[in-house]
Formats: C-alpha cells, structure tokens, sequence
C-alpha cells in the first residue's frame, strides 16, 4: 500500500520552509497573503443554486456552510482555518458527519494529521490521527494545484520556497543592517600603531557608543589623526527597499493574487481592484466549490454552488452607490436588495423594481424576476 505522507509538525527552524509551511508565517508578506485570501473566502456567502435558476436555495447544508459547521465551530471560523491550511500545507480537510445518512455537521482536521492512502486494489482512503481511516465520499478535500500528484494539493510555499528564503535573509539584514542604521560598514585609520588589546577596546566602544537607534545621533569624534570611512554598503546602498518589494511581489504571485494586496501604498480602493482581486480569486472558488458540491450533494446532480462575490467586488464609496444607483434604475435591483447589501433594514415598498427614466415602480418585483435579467458578482460555479 503507498501513501502520501503529510508534512511534519511546526519546527522552529526558521529554514524548514519546505518541511514545515506554517513556519513560513513569520514572514510578514506571507502572513498578509494567507489571512487575506482566508479571510476574504471564509466572510463570502455560499449559495446553493438548482440547474440554472439563480433562485437560492435555503437548505440545512447551506446554513451549515454559512452559519456553523459544528456545535463548535461557526461556518466563518472554519472555512478560514480549512483555507489557510490549503495555502499553507496545500491541502485542507473537513470531515462530513452524517446522521440518518443527511449531513449533520463538518468538522475541521489539522492538515498535518491526514495522509491519502492507495490500497493495492486502487481504492483511496484518507488515514487521520484522529478519526483513523475515513472513506473519500466522507471528507471535504480542498487542494491546490499540483504538478506531481493529482489527488494531493502541493504547498505554495514549498513550491516558492527559494522567494521565502529571500524574504526571510532580506528581513534578517534588514534586522542586522539596522543595528547600524544609515551606516554600512567602517574602516577606522590610526596614524599611530596600537595593541590588540586597544583595537579591541576601540572597536567595542564605537560598537558601544553607534549602534542601535540611538546611535545614530550620536556623532563620530576622532582625534591624533584618526580617518573614520566607510568600506561596506548600507541598506540604500544596497538597494534593500527595492529588493524587499520585489521579494513581496514573488510571493504574492505564489499565492495568485495581485501584489497590491500585499502593500499598503494604495491611496483609492477602486473598483478596477476589486475587480482584479476578486478575478484572481476564481481559482480557489471555483475549486473550493466543485469539492463541497460532489462531496455535499453526491446524489443531486442538479445542484451547483457559488461562493457570492459581491462584497468583494465593491470599490470605493462613491463608485459602490453610482453602481446600486445604475442597478436600481434599470431593474436589475431592488432598493431592498440594494438595502440588504448593505446592512439595512429594509423599507416599505422597497421590494418593487423601478424602471425608465421616470423610476416607475413596478410592483411584485422578486429575486426570480432580477435573476431572469441575469446576475452579476458570482464566482465561477460548479
């Protein structure tokens, strides 16, 4: 019988990117990527659609996928965890608890205690620490791509592990390089020939007396002729700025998301990123998707799932209500659905559909009747 093997538990070996993901953490860029992408997956709604109908269907499973997974566990809490885990380990999972043969809750695993096993008959079985053998119709499988086994997702931060490895020296010298801020390293000159032991004195007290933030302040007095020059290259020097950013930037295309999610230099949050966050996105929900359906609704073929990406695709204030505004005038919306976006309570009469240039209402306006127009601001769906 072979086995995919998970990875090993968190090391606190800072290099062990390949071995050990989580510890890949510690890095600044990478934490943002991960809890932003997590976080972003785990608030979107989950809808549950029957054929082609954009009518939602309220369900058991739906309120488990957008409510709680468990008595334990809110929906929210653990699809960030089971995402995270796949960023991270390439792989997260869920078991299915059945009761009476309908789904009765999920509940999340650590991706480090669950290996795919082939028996040698062919037949897969998930092995896990703590459930032991769970058969594939009775666990949720999230994966990122992989280039070497098909049923077994492959770390992005294994996979970029040598940009992890760059982030991680590139923070360290910054680490380093800041003991001497603004200074690279010097050579001082004597015009006199001194012992080791005053070098050594010397050289401990300038470190003494510069280092640090506070050093930087203090001035460089030399006297009898002393020559104080800088023979190494400081972090400008060494454009350090310039390298960190592109060490940033390989790490967000690791992850598959435009690097301005990693950065805070964005003035406007316009629609036209949204847009391009949101689209980049669409792998893992497309994915994430297919998985919960074929694994949720086994027998109901007619079912597809969206993740509802319409809280992601909001720009800027001003650019959110012109869009509300064109959606409200030509039909597409009601004020209420509008309302419902936002947080609102909703208002009378606002359930109608107003349309022409006039804004006549038109009433018994329904989600049936804005979805025959057709719907904007969904995933890709299963």
């Amino acid at each position: 019988m072979s086995s995919w093997p998970p990875f090993s538990r968190y090391s606190d070996d800072s290099a062990s990117y390949r071995s050990n993901p989580a510890n890949a953490m510690r890095l600044t860029p990478v934490r943002r990527a991960v809890t932003a992408i997590s976080q972003d997956l785990a608030r979107i709604p989950i809808k549950a659609y029957r054929g082609d109908d954009q009518v939602e269907i309220g369900d058991p499973i739906s309120e488990i996928l957008n409510v709680d997974f468990n008595e334990y566990h809110t929906a929210y809490e653990a699809r960030r965890w089971m995402i995270m885990q796949t960023l991270l380990w390439g792989n997260g999972f869920a078991v299915i608890s059945r009761r009476a043969s309908e789904v009765d809750s999920l509940i999340p695993l650590n991706s480090w205690s669950v290996s795919l096993n082939q028996h040698d008959n062919g037949r897969l079985e998930y092995n896990t620490s703590e459930y032991g053998e769970v058969a594939p119709e009775d666990i949720i499988h999230l994966r990122m791509p992989s280039t070497i086994r098909q049923m077994w997702g492959a770390s992005p931060v294994a996979d970029a592990v040598r940009a992890m490895q760059l982030a991680g020296m590139l923070e360290t010298a910054g680490v380093e390089a800041y003991r001497m801020p603004g200074l690279g390293k010097l050579s001082v000159q004597l015009d006199e020939v001194v012992g080791a032991d005053a070098i050594r004195n010397l050289a401990d007290s300038f470190v003494a007396g510069h280092s640090g933030p506070e050093g930087i302040l203090r001035p460089i007095i030399t006297q009898g002729g002393a020559k104080v020059e800088q023979v190494g290259r400081s972090l400008v020097d060494q454009d350090w700025s310039t390298a960190r950013r592109q060490a940033i930037e390989d790490i967000a295309r690791a992850f598959g998301v435009p690097p301005f999610v990693l950065f805070e230099e964005i003035q406007t949050y316009t629609q036209e990123h949204a847009r391009l966050y949101a689209d980049s996105l669409l792998g893992y929900t497309h994915g994430f998707a297919s998985e919960l359906r074929r694994k949720l609704y086994p027998l109901d073929r007619g079912i597809r799932l969206s993740f509802d990406m319409t809280q992601l695709l909001r720009g800027s204030f001003g650019e959110a209500m012109n869009a509300y505004q064109v959606a409200i005038s030509t039909g597409v919306m009601t004020s209420n659905e509008v309302r419902k976006e936002l947080n609102l309570p909703p208002l009378e009469g606002g359930d109608d559909l107003r349309v022409g240039p006039n804004m006549m209402s038109v009433p018994g306006g329904t989600d049936e009747d804005t979805a025959q127009d057709g719907g904007a601001g969904f995933a890709e769906d299963s």
